[in-house]
């Protein structure tokens, strides 16, 4: 026979066994277990808490008791109602302290077995999302959506929106976060869960600078105040093994509204305040076979203020390394852009996927404007054609030499006829002097007309050349109009002596 304290051994053991059975019986969700990772989570109103209770094994009857789910939602005003305790306020608590507080308290009071609280449902509500986003208005989130997650609901940034300068307004209290550094950085505090009552404002992303070159992640980048080219580069990934970073060229917008290449001799390139609109290129040590093809009227050199500036009067062909990123606009900014001899009205690309020509008859005003919106992408192998004007006057008509003579700034007329010889002495005339047009249409001009670059001059004939053109051309009509009558009298006769009766 079983003793008594046997007995009691052997009950309490059942006890245990019995009531671990009935603790894996007790609500727990996939939101408990991802949110019991999450030290900083802050209990939110509209948060469901699920309580659960179990007393183990009934002495009197040696049944398992079941285990008691008790749903709890967290009031507006963040009081907590939870049987055995009343009414708590959790506003100060973290969830780890909410649960630890709330277990103990309900076990002190209860001969509960076993005691657990887990979160069973986040909170949902609406927020305020607006500016530049794909959808401003209100969304739908929870206590466990952060702040990128809510601009995604929105419909995400715009194009022209700010990554780096997102506003939260909490509490009418605003801070910015940095979603680019939360990215690259991984900084999760750049990255908030978002809040009832939080409103969330995208702005217009007025500073970037445009990144070019060997690094990881080449491309436009915008900027705070007080970053260096440096900062920046960290940004964009870091330098690429291939970097040439001592070659670094950076053009930046000066005063005219043109931009320029700073002078960098001496200069720490990590230390380098950047400015809004600079172009930062970064050149590769290793050799590329994919190149991008200029030809025309291109300038081989940028501007340097003060300095002398050849201009290239025959049109230059160049090979320039590709470089993701480059567009038109970048490009002409490297060499100097086009120069005043360009037709850039009739400027176009030759693609090399497609083999098409793609005209660019406004790149005249795009370069004069900086219109980077309106900018064109390049890629490799294609080629950009700047036509060149034609650096010569042509000299016609009645001049002793005509021809196509070099074209000089500030010649007039006169000094092309000149250059032709002089006019026809009799034939030519002074005042019949034009300008002929490619249609073939004449403008009246004069020997002191100011002549411009590819012009064609045509001198017409005089009174007398005229009319002496004219008796030339009847008395050769009257000539062989008499040949052609004497043959026939010829051809008549010689009939008639064969032949005296043909009339």
């Amino acid at each position: 026979m079983i003793n008594s304290s046997l007995r009691s051994t052997f009950l309490f053991v059942v006890v245990i066994l019995v009531g671990s059975m009935a603790f894996g019986q007790t609500a727990i969700t996939d939101t408990s277990r991802k949110i019991i990772h999450q030290d900083s989570y802050q209990p939110t109103p509209g948060d469901v808490y699920t309580l659960s209770i179990n007393y183990g094994i009934n002495v009197s009857n040696g049944s398992a008791a079941p285990t008691e789910n008790i749903q709890l939602i967290l009031n507006s005003d963040y009081s907590l109602e939870v049987p055995f305790i009343g009414a708590i306020n959790v506003r100060t608590l973290s969830y780890d302290e909410l649960r630890t507080q709330i277990t103990e308290r309900v076990r002190t009071r209860t001969f509960a077995q076993f005691v657990s609280l887990n979160l069973t449902a986040p909170a949902i509500f609406d927020i305020l999302v607006w500016g530049r986003v794909g959808r401003p208005g209100f969304v739908s989130v929870t206590s466990l959506t952060r702040l990128t997650d809510a601009v995604t609901v929105a419909g995400g940034i715009s194009a022209s929106g700010s990554h780096r300068q997102v506003e939260l307004i909490r509490s009418d209290r605003s801070q910015e976060y940095d979603l680019v550094r939360y990215v690259s950085d991984g900084d999760d505090e750049q990255n908030p869960f978002v809040k009832p009552g939080d409103r969330i404002h995208v702005p217009l992303a007025d500073s970037s600078v445009e990144l070019i070159g060997a690094v990881a992640q080449p491309g436009r980048m915008e900027i705070l105040p007080g970053e260096t080219v440096g900062d920046i580069i960290d940004l964009a990934g870091g330098l690429l093994p291939t970097a040439q970073a001592e070659e670094t060229v950076v053009m930046r917008i000066a005063e005219n509204n043109r931009y320029s290449i700073l002078s960098l001799a001496g200069v720490d390139m990590t230390t380098l305040p950047t400015s809004a609109g600079d172009i930062i290129t970064i050149p590769a040590s290793t050799t590329t076979s994919e190149l991008i093809q200029v030809e025309g009227a291109i300038y081989t050199t940028p501007a340097e203020e003060g300095s002398p500036r050849s201009i290239p009067m025959q049109p230059m062909l160049l090979d320039v390394p590709y470089t993701p990123g480059l567009t038109v606009l970048g490009l002409l900014e490297r060499f100097g852009g086009p120069t005043p001899f360009a037709e850039t009205d009739r400027s176009f690309i030759i693609r090399a996927e497609s083999g098409e020509r793609s005209p660019i008859p406004d790149l005249g005003e795009m370069w004069d404007s900086r219109q980077w919106d309106r900018d064109i992408p390049l890629a490799p192998g294609d080629r950009l054609v700047i036509p060149m004007k034609r650096l010569e006057v042509s000299v016609g008509g009645q001049v002793n030499s005509p021809g196509a003579f070099p074209f000089t700034s500030g010649y007039i007329v006169a000094d092309y006829l000149e250059l032709a010889g002089g006019i026809v002495e009799q034939d030519g005339s002074a005042k019949r002097l034009s300008f002929a047009e490619p249609d073939g249409t004449l403008t009246r001009v004069d020997q002191d007309t100011a002549v411009p670059m590819g012009a064609s001059i045509y001198v017409g004939r005089s009174g007398w050349g005229e009319t002496k053109r004219l008796f030339d051309n009847v008395f050769t009509v009257t000539g062989w109009v008499t040949g052609v009558l004497g043959a026939t009298t010829a051809v008549i006769t010689f009939i008639q002596l064969f032949n005296p009766s043909w009339p």
